[in-house]
């Protein structure tokens, strides 16, 4: 095997091995990220616009979902009240989310996340949407949040913020097809490869055989 042969195999075994993590860390990401969302969407129970969502929540990040079209039209405004009767702040969408690429995977169909918040503590919070214009209907629910709290450093120097949600949905699908489609394309060259050295190998063959060629 010649020296550019032995460089193409260490590529090879270093892009196999990229496509074993890639594949272990969206496996990680469906587990512990995707499928709990997607369950959380699916074992809470809507309420109608312009009612008041009681839910008992433990503290930590939630996400407001909206169906219908208050929420495909951007008027639907929610206030959410602690326990102690405190309001909780909230913030609403990163540029890429759950809905961009992942909607297939809710339980709920037309149901997209539009606002998150973070409970302070455990207890019942009231959540209470209205449409703005006061004129379309739709629903709501609370269930798990997938924007995220913090952004995550990319780029050359790891100043580009993006939104942890945004990149754990992003991986959610690419990280999968990268696993299975980078083997497929080495398989794929290999075999190419190998047609190529068999026919220079017969051809070299039948030089030998007959001198004149």
């Amino acid at each position: 095997m010649n020296g550019a042969a032995l460089r193409q195999r260490d590529k090879d075994h270093v892009a196999l091995g990229a496509a074993v993590l890639s594949a272990v860390a969206a496996v990680l990401i469906w587990t512990l990220w995707v499928l709990p969302i997607a369950r959380s969407v699916g074992d809470a129970e809507p309420a109608v616009v312009g009612e008041t969502l009681a839910v008992d929540l433990d503290a930590g990040a939630v996400g407001i979902w909206g169906s219908g079209r208050t929420a495909a039209f951007g008027t639907l405004d929610c206030i959410v009240t602690a326990p102690d009767g405190a309001r909780v702040p909230l913030s609403g969408p990163p540029s890429l989310t759950w809905e961009d690429v992942l909607w297939w995977t809710s339980p709920r169909p037309g149901f997209s996340q539009l606002s998150r918040f973070t409970a302070p503590s455990a207890g019942r919070y009231d959540v209470a949407c209205v449409d703005s214009l006061d004129t379309y209907d739709g629903e709501v629910l609370v269930a798990g949040d997938t924007f995220g709290s913090f952004a995550v450093g990319l780029g050359r120097s790891g100043t580009s913020g993006f939104p942890v949600g945004s990149v754990l949905a992003f991986c959610a699908v690419v990280l999968p097809l990268f696993a299975v489609l980078l083997p497929i394309v080495i398989g794929l060259r290999r075999r190419r490869d190998g047609r190529r050295a068999d026919a220079v190998s017969r051809s070299r063959r039948e030089a030998a055989r007959d001198p004149r060629r």
